[in-house]
């Protein structure tokens, strides 16, 4: 016969474990406030390394905008006098061609002038005073120029066909790939962003040993020492999955996501305000879901689903997941499978987990379960 008391086997009353919960809110929140003040120190550097991946992304994507470019021109330019092996400085030399227009009489006139200053003319030196009136000032000075550099700098030959030019940039310095700021408070906003996001997981590993302390109150102690192997597993679940989405998902995302831009002939110019919410969202979304193992695992200890439950309902479990992967990315086919595959495999795991560490028969089981 089972005992009636329901507390027997445990040692904390409704009570305490109300006082445990609060101890543990207030535990947990002394450390993300310890992790925010030392993101604080380092804010400027966090924000400049969560734009690496958008300005790798923005690179790749104006390189091949670069490419294309050249291959519909190539004809064009090689009638105007370009090598054909122009194409190749994107690749060779990672730059990218920007278009300009000169007229060829102005050009010359500025590389006359700039060869005469370089050879020592400077330019012509009078005394004003002796001029009476400003168009006589004018005119000496007109004078004085067409003397020396043997130019008529007061007229444009508009008349003439201008000359387009390629002149290029290297991809790195390229302003097209930097991130933009389009109010005078967002840097600041995303400093404190970035630094209270980087103090919450800065600070994990502690609360989630404060979360699994106050869960291992509610267990029986011959389970509770299962706490102590689920905080490192808890902590390396959630900073793997972090680092999986910043690493591995953000460059399917972003190709998936500019790769619309290129269809519509639309340059992307992120701002720096939703690259960063972005940026910081994703991977804790990430690293909550990759807790799936742990959760089914409680969920089996507490009585509300068994293992055979877990393994006979696996199609909708996975279905779930993929539904549950579409609602946390942007939606696109790559970064879906990049979460709902790991996830699915988390939940096999957790499964295995919970096929490996049976639950013994607890106060709620009847009789005829035991037998």
């Amino acid at each position: 016969m089972k005992d009636d008391n329901l507390f027997t086997e445990t040692s904390m009353s409704f009570g305490e474990h109300l006082e445990e919960l609060r101890k543990c809110f207030f535990n947990s929140l002394y450390w993300i406030v310890a992790g925010t003040i030392i993101g604080f120190c380092f804010g400027n550097s966090i924000v400049d390394y969560i734009q690496v991946p958008v300005k790798r992304s923005l690179e790749k994507y104006h390189m091949q905008q670069s490419q294309n470019w050249f291959e519909s021109e190539s004809k064009k330019l090689e009638s105007e006098g370009y090598s054909p092996e122009i194409i190749s400085v994107v690749d060779k030399y990672k730059m990218t061609p920007s278009v300009m227009y000169i007229f060829p009489g102005e050009f010359e006139r500025v590389r006359q002038r700039q060869t005469s200053q370089h050879s020592g003319i400077s330019n012509p030196v009078f005394d004003l005073n002796e001029v009476d009136n400003l168009t006589a000032r004018k005119n000496m000075l007109k004078r004085k120029q067409e003397e020396i550099l043997g130019a008529v700098y007061d007229s444009v030959h508009l008349d003439e066909q201008p000359i387009r030019m390629l002149f290029f940039t290297k991809i790195a310095n390229d302003p097209k790939t930097r991130t933009k700021s389009l109010g005078v408070y967002e840097a600041f906003s995303m400093y404190l962003k970035a630094s209270l996001v980087f103090g919450l997981v800065l600070s994990s590993p502690f609360v989630a040993g404060q979360l699994w302390s106050f869960i291992a109150a509610g267990l029986y102690p011959h389970e509770k020492r299962y706490v102590y192997y689920f905080i490192p597993v808890s902590v390396i679940l959630f900073i793997g999955g972090a680092l999986f989405a910043f690493f591995f998902v953000f460059q399917f995302v972003l190709d998936f996501l500019f790769s619309f831009n290129a269809n519509m002939n639309i340059d992307p110019d992120p701002r720096i305000s939703e690259w960063v919410g972005f940026a910081l969202m994703l991977p804790i979304g990430f690293g909550a879901s990759f807790q799936l193992p742990l959760v089914m695992f409680v969920l089996e200890r507490v009585g509300i689903f068994t293992f055979k439950q877990y393994l006979s309902s696996w199609r909708i479990s996975i279905l779930a997941i993929f539904v549950l992967a579409l609602l946390l990315t942007p939606g696109d086919p790559g970064s879906m499978l990049l979460m709902a595959i790991p996830l699915t495999v988390l939940y096999f795991g957790g499964v295995f987990f919970c096929w490996l560490i049976p639950r013994k028969k607890g106060l709620f089981d009847s009789d005829d379960e035991e037998s």
